[in-house]
């Protein structure tokens, strides 16, 4: 799935406080607020960034370049704003996409992102929709039998409800030939679309913040950091498979064939008394080439949990990842999981409340030690002739 991100707008109200880049780009706390935002949907494993630009744009593309924490960047570039929908549809008419997830650079939910594409992949539109006390500010939205029936104007009046967060699953026939050449997603796209197009939705209703306005902002500068890495108050002992926990043979994937590292089990009771979590995150390219099936994976990786687990030493968790850019459909792709690409580690560590900085990695293989370095991990340890690289 692509994601397309709206990064083009000039932000008026914030110009207050954020001065001299767009609104997407303001800074949290040492941090641009689109960066900490990217790297959240990189968990989705997208095939690409698609960042729509125009104010300013140089300063988001000297920022990320080409590639943010290994998915590819690219660009769909303004010289002027023309609108929401204008922006969107020049994306995907530049980069011939059928479907993206399409959301605003300025704003964050917490939500399944993951279930919200995966039920809605045959829909031409999804819509997330948030739970507010006073949902009339906003604009109310109104639903009925799973579907979205009405968007309604903004009203005096305080009525919690369901409003539009601002993230979509779009399909690119929503965009016809008779389109302005400046218009509005929302205004010119969806509200007439509505009534015969009853698109589906998904209410989210955890964290929420918009960096619009200077108190959210404030807001954001207090609290959004804690709500992207978690409270990172354990370290781990981050572990590569096959070369560090068990001999390497090539696509080990059955029992009898597993023997384990000499002083492997020592080494990780040492951690572990020490108080490190221990995580292991292997490639599994084997999965993508046929070698041998997922479950073949699972199973002997219960196995050797259990072997650790009888050792007194056992393994927090074990994060893999199948896909090979060289394997077999649905396999064959790139992935923001398989190292160097950092996407396990960093996937543990939130799920763990890590701290990365005070964390160790052990691997055989430059791609270990490269993931390692671009999670944040400073102590990454390559065994094949004992380096130390840091």
């Amino acid at each position: 799935m692509n994601i397309v991100i709206l990064a083009g707008g000039f932000g008026t109200r914030l110009q207050s406080v954020v001065r001299d880049v767009p609104k997407p780009m303001a800074d949290i706390n040492g941090t641009p607020f689109l960066e900490l935002l990217m790297r959240e949907l990189c968990f989705l494993d997208p095939e690409r960034f698609i960042l729509c630009v125009s104010y300013l744009k140089d300063s988001i593309k000297n920022h990320f370049k080409d590639n943010f924490l290994g998915i590819p960047v690219v660009y769909s570039e303004e010289n002027e704003p023309r609108g929401t929908g204008d922006a969107i549809k020049q994306a995907f008419d530049l980069f011939k996409m059928d479907d993206a997830l399409v959301l605003n650079g300025d704003s964050y939910i917490s939500a399944d992102y993951a279930d919200f594409i995966n039920k809605n992949q045959n829909e031409k539109l999804a819509i997330m929709l948030k739970q507010v006390d006073n949902a009339n500010r906003y604009g109310r939205v109104e639903v009925k039998d799973n579907r979205i029936v009405k968007f309604c104007e903004k009203e005096a009046i305080i009525q919690p409800g369901l409003i539009n967060a601002g993230i979509y699953k779009v399909n690119k026939s929503l965009f016809n030939n008779n389109l302005p050449q400046k218009f509005s997603f929302e205004k010119d796209v969806l509200e007439p679309m509505i009534p015969n197009l009853r698109p589906k939705y998904m209410v989210a209703n955890d964290y929420f913040i918009d960096i619009g306005l200077p108190e959210s902002y404030a807001m954001a500068q207090k609290e959004f950091k804690s709500v992207i890495f978690g409270n990172a108050i354990n370290r781990a002992l981050f572990m590569d498979r096959d070369g560090v926990i068990n001999q390497e043979i090539g696509y080990l994937h059955k029992i009898r064939d597993c023997k384990f590292m000499p002083g492997i089990f020592g080494v990780c009771r040492a951690f572990k008394q020490h108080g490190y979590k221990l995580i292991v995150v292997t490639n599994q390219a084997g999965i993508a080439k046929g070698k041998y099936t997922e479950q073949d994976y699972k199973i002997l990786t219960e196995y050797i949990h259990s072997e650790f687990y009888k050792h007194d030493c056992e393994i927090t968790a074990e994060y893999y990842c199948p896909y090979h850019i060289d394997g077999f459909p649905p396999y064959n792709r790139n992935s923001f999981y398989r190292k160097p690409n950092p996407g396990m580690i960093l996937r543990a560590a939130k799920e763990h409340n890590i701290n990365l900085e005070k964390s160790v990695l052990i691997g055989d293989q430059e791609t270990d030690i490269m993931a390692g370095l671009n999670a944040g991990i400073k102590t990454n340890l390559l065994i094949k002739n004992m380096e130390k690289t840091i």
